[in-house]
């Protein structure tokens, strides 16, 4: 058993859980393994520590540590209060710019196209086209040689 198997099963060893093969295979591989036996041992101390403070004591009674959720609550109150002074409040001009009213406004230029097109409405635009590009074709021509338009 290599050190990477070994530290991902020592929780269920700590617990247990192991059938008898896998315990002894990771008994045998921290006896041998001095970077695994401390391991196990920090790993022992954490579940100790996890399993006061789900049973509601206080594993850091040796320590003074001030109880700051108070103002810390506080604070993060105090700057949502800001927050919501500062929001830009809802105006007509605003909701036409989210992102989805731009959808609607594609789906209804989609449909009017599709309709015009359904009606007609587009289907001697090519002839017109050809029709102004022979008259800028002539008058074109007409500006950069005026000689040969006269003959």
């Amino acid at each position: 058993m290599n050190c990477a198997t070994a530290k991902e099963w020592m929780p269920h060893y700590i617990d247990g859980l192991l059938s008898p093969e896998a315990e002894l295979r990771i008994r045998l591989h921290i006896e041998s393994c001095p970077d695994c036996a401390q391991w196990l041992e920090e790993a022992k101390e954490m579940s100790a520590l996890w399993n006061e403070m789900e049973s509601g004591q206080e594993p850091l009674d040796f320590l003074d540590v001030p109880d700051i959720t108070a103002d810390v609550m506080a604070q993060v109150e105090q700057l949502e209060t800001g927050r919501r002074e500062r929001a830009v409040r809802t105006t007509m001009a605003r909701r036409r710019t989210a992102p989805r009213t731009s959808w609607i406004h594609y789906g209804v230029a989609v449909g009017l196209t599709f309709l015009l097109l359904q009606l007609g409405v587009f289907q001697d635009m090519a002839y017109g086209i050809t029709e102004i590009n022979g008259h800028m074709s002539t008058s074109v021509s007409a500006w950069l040689n005026p000689d040969s338009v006269n003959k």
